[in-house]
């Protein structure tokens, strides 16, 4: 008797075939650390998924010729009636398109343990994590160079003196100076509270 294998289970084995095939490109694109082995047995089984996809194709039109072919012939045998020796080449007839089923299926078998094999491979190969980045040191920090002995003039206040007149008399006679850096300069000082004869530092930065 033979056996064909039925269409349904076909379909379904190239559905599989055709979502491994497209599983596999992106893998590979994915896994930019896979090792040159994982990846060359990746590209053999995306081979062989493609041969194997060829190969049920190819199967499909031949089952369709060998359908038909069986077809001719039992209507051959049916009007051979009881002529034997035409009942014995369609005999003959049958017997090969029984062999040449088998053929083509014991391939379609073989094709698929190769596949499974490989997968069974691709399980058991570890795949190394990508490497970590590895932070970059922070660069030192650069302190400012300490500034030298300020350099300016001893004023001492008089009676009605204020900060800010004085600042600007300075201001006047050349020097650059400000209010902000006078209190710079006199971190105690209270430029409310002057009293006669304190001695306040005025900073002059241009003086060498």
């Amino acid at each position: 008797m033979i056996r064909v294998c039925p269409p349904l289970r076909l379909f379904c084995l190239r559905g599989c075939l055709l979502g491994l095939l497209a599983v596999l490109p992106a893998t590979l694109r994915a896994q930019p650390a896979i090792p040159p082995e994982v990846h060359e047995r990746l590209q053999r089984l995306e081979g062989l998924v493609e041969d194997l996809l060829a190969s049920q194709a190819a199967l499909q039109k031949n089952l369709a010729a060998l359908r038909d072919e069986l077809q001719t012939v039992r209507e051959e045998s049916r009007r051979a009636g009881d002529r034997l020796g035409e009942r014995f080449v369609a005999h003959e007839d049958l017997r090969k398109l029984a062999e040449a089923l088998r053929e083509v299926d014991r391939k379609r078998e073989e094709d698929k343990r190769l596949i499974l094999e490989e997968i069974k491979k691709l399980a058991a190969t570890p795949i190394a994590p990508p490497p970590r980045a590895t932070p970059r040191p922070a660069p030192p920090k650069t302190e400012p160079p300490p500034a030298g002995p300020l350099k300016g003039y001893t004023y001492k206040v008089k009676p009605g003196d204020t900060l800010s007149a004085i600042v600007q008399a300075y201001n006047q006679s050349g020097v650059k100076v400000t209010v902000d850096d006078v209190l710079k300069a006199n971190p105690k000082l209270k430029p409310n509270r002057l009293m006669v004869d304190q001695e306040i530092f005025i900073p002059d930065p241009n003086l060498k």
